[in-house]
């Protein structure tokens, strides 16, 4: 099993760099056909920061993320946690980050997030201001 690095991910993605792009693009097909590839979490939340900066739509980052987790023979860490919050992603306002945090605790049944961050909590109905705790 091998790694990935986010600048690995994105030159596959963004297919921004005649050399590394194309050895970027070559190296997963054969990781992941060999069932081999393992890629982050946190790789991913580098990747969709990457995305955003490069003016890619939500709707292009999220499909870009699905195809790349629904692939065959990767094995992709926190998975649920980052289905979860792309599906939050697509729909809501929030930077991803946000989303992330919030499905992990989801994940471990925590049912609320203490935030100071107005457009995450207008999203969710799961986010509250902490100041109501005390």
């Amino acid at each position: 099993m091998i790694g990935t690095d986010t600048n690995v991910l994105v030159r596959a993605v963004l297919d921004d760099h005649p050399q590394e792009s194309r050895v970027a693009i070559a190296f997963l097909k054969t990781a992941a056909q060999k069932k081999q590839l393992f890629i982050s979490s946190y790789a991913i939340l580098e990747m969709i920061w990457v995305l955003k900066v490069r003016k890619r739509t939500r709707k292009e980052i999220y499909e870009s993320v699905m195809d790349l987790i629904d692939s065959p023979g990767i094995v992709i860490g926190r998975r649920e946690v980052l289905v979860i919050a792309l599906e939050m992603y697509a729909k809501g306002k929030a930077d991803f980050a946000d989303y992330m945090i919030m499905s992990e605790g989801e994940v471990f049944e925590t049912p609320y997030l203490a935030s100071f961050d107005k457009t995450l909590c207008k999203d969710t109905a799961r986010c509250d201001n902490p100041s109501k705790y005390f």
